[in-house]
C-alpha cells in the first residue's frame, strides 16, 4: 500500500504493507556487525513476505532498548524517555505496549523496545518534536488484529503522527496504535522477493537488526 499526504505544502509520501495477524507474525532478525546480512537475504533466509529496519543502536551497533529474537534476549530493556514502547510478541500474540507497562517473562518470543509512540487509541499523541525531519519506520496496528510496517519520506515525528490518523492516507488501514522505530539513514522496507519485489526502500547505512513480517507455520 501506499500513499501521500501534505505537510506546509510538503508532498510525503507513505509505503507499508499490512498484514493480518492470523496468518502471520513478526520476527525481530539480529544483524551483528560481525555477519552482517541485507534485509533481502534476511528475508530470504527466513521466508518472510516482507520486513523493515529495526530499533535503535549504538555506535558500535550495540542495540539501544530491549531486543528479544526467537526467545533469546540480545539486549536488555532500557528506561529512556526516547524508548517508550515495545513490540512484543508473546506465546504467538503480537502487542504494542507502553514500556512502563511492560512485563518480562520466559513467554517473550520477540521483541523490540523503541519510540515515541506517534498513534494512541486512534489519536495523535500530544507533545511529539515538530521540526526535525528525518525518513521515519513505523510499525502500527488498527486494534482488531491488522497490523502494518510504513516507510515515510522525510517528515517530523508531529506530522508524521497527524498523517497517520488522516482518513484513507495508508489504503483502507484505520491506526489505532502507532509506535516509531528507527529511522533516518536506518530507514528500510521491502515487500516480496527477487524478481517479484514490490516495494524495495533501502536503508543507507548497516542497521543492527530487522523486523520481518514471516507466514504462521501450522
Amino acid at each position: 500500500m501506499e500513499g501521500e499526504g501534505w505537510s506546509d505544502g510538503r508532498t510525503i509520501r507513505l509505503a507499508g504493507v499490512s498484514f493480518p495477524s492470523s496468518k502471520s507474525i513478526f520476527q525481530v532478525i539480529d544483524n551483528p556487525p560481525e555477519n552482517r546480512r541485507s534485509l533481502s537475504s534476511a528475508l530470504a533466509a527466513a521466508g518472510a513476505v516482507a520486513g523493515s529496519n529495526g530499533g535503535y543502536f549504538h555506535k558500535d551497533f550495540t542495540p539501544l532498548g530491549l531486543t528479544v529474537s526467537r526467545g533469546e534476549t540480545i539486549h536488555r530493556f532500557e528506561r529512556a524517555r526516547l524508548l517508550s514502547g515495545l513490540l512484543v510478541v508473546r506465546h504467538g500474540r503480537i502487542e504494542l505496549v507502553r514500556s512502563g507497562k511492560f512485563k518480562s517473562g520466559s513467554d517473550v518470543q520477540q521483541a523490540l523496545q523503541a519510540g515515541p509512540w506517534l498513534v494512541e487509541k486512534g489519536a495523535p499523541v500530544a507533545g511529539l518534536d515538530d521540526t526535525r525531519s528525518a525518513r521515519r519506520t513505523i510499525v502500527a496496528n488498527d486494534g482488531k488484529g491488522q497490523w502494518a510496517l510504513i516507510a515515510t519520506s522525510s517528515i517530523t515525528l508531529a506530522d508524521a503522527s497527524r498523517l497517520l490518523c488522516a482518513k484513507g492516507i495508508i489504503g483502507p488501514l484505520k491506526i489505532a496504535n502507532a509506535l516509531n522505530l528507527d529511522g533516518g539513514s536506518s530507514t528500510a522496507l521491502q515487500a516480496g522477493l527477487p524478481p517479484e519485489i514490490l516495494i524495495e526502500i533501502a536503508a543507507l547505512g548497516p542497521v543492527r537488526n530487522y523486523l520481518i513480517v514471516a507466514p504462521r507455520r501450522p
